[in-house]
């Protein structure tokens, strides 16, 4: 049998992969398709399996405060302007530059609980916050050819969310996890949907579909094993797995792109895998003297 830290770590692993996965089938799609044309269909594909997942775990009929809803709009319209910006700069940046990017969102999520929340922040998680920082510098290197408006919006990204993470960490418990998301995936395809109004129609061939069948699939999953890993293991362990998503971006720009990191991406990226992962042991920390 495995342990509850064990059951974490899979679930996590899997999460990120189904993520990740999900990223580059969408990579492929912009080829053929505009951006919120794809992430029109892919929610008409991802908002039934995830609305039967939220019945199967009996998440639907949940009575929740005013306060609630706000919380859940705010999250909504925050995954809204991820959704947007992320896969724009997926659209045209390599898929291990924009994923190693996203890695600093636990970065973010310091400053913003110290500037916004009150939260007292040490000396050692400023100090990982701004070398994590760095790294990010390192990656996008303002100033040269390789930044441009994509490269912002992969930041506008973080900065999206950051804010979501912030408000789920303050939805109630009463709140389930995966009516949330299926909240947040509604408000997605709703405004995707608002958005193709005005843009001309590409036709979608039967192997797009297909692509748009595994996305639907890849983002569903990845929503189900995040909530699951909730359920399993301590933060302290479970939490760095999320890394294996960078692994695996890398692992499939290579196969399928043929994008390799070049030097400064991949030591930025090192720089913010191994400032997050210690900001997220001071966390733990931080909490364990609370």
């Amino acid at each position: 049998m495995l342990s509850a830290n064990a059951k974490g770590a899979f679930m996590m692993s899997i999460a990120r992969v189904a993520f990740v996965t999900n990223d580059a089938l969408m990579k492929i799609l912009f080829a053929d398709m505009e951006v919120f044309q794809a992430m029109f269909l892919r929610g008409s594909i991802a908002l039934p399996i995830i609305a039967f997942l939220a019945w199967y775990r009996k998440c639907l009929l949940v009575r929740f405060t005013i306060i609630d809803f706000v919380l859940l709009c705010v999250r909504a319209a925050a995954q809204i302007g991820m959704a947007t910006c992320f896969l724009t700069a997926l659209s045209h940046m390599p898929i291990a530059n924009v994923s190693a990017i996203m890695q600093a969102v636990p970065l973010s999520l310091i400053v913003f609980a110290a500037l916004f929340l009150g939260e007292s922040v040490g000396w050692r998680r400023w100090s990982a916050v701004v070398i994590g920082f760095c790294g990010v510098l390192l990656i996008i290197r303002p100033g040269t050819d390789g930044f441009d408006i994509h490269t912002t919006l992969a930041v506008g990204a973080v900065a999206f969310a950051t804010i979501n993470d912030l408000v789920t960490r303050y939805l109630p418990n009463r709140v389930p996890a995966l009516l949330a998301a299926l909240f947040s995936a509604t408000a997605v395809s709703m405004f995707s949907g608002a958005m193709i109004l005005d843009l001309p129609w590409q036709a979608v061939t039967p192997f797009n579909w297909l692509i748009l069948s595994f996305c639907g699939l890849t983002i569903a999953a990845g929503y189900f094993f995040q909530v699951m890993t909730m359920r399993y293991g301590d933060l302290s362990f479970v939490a760095p797995y999320r890394y294996v998503g960078m692994v695996w971006a890398i692992i499939l720009g290579l196969l399928i792109f043929g994008e390799w990191p070049d030097t400064f991406t991949a030591i930025g990226t090192l720089i913010v895998v191994l400032t997050g992962l210690y900001a997220v042991y001071r966390e733990q920390l931080r909490r364990v003297d609370i």
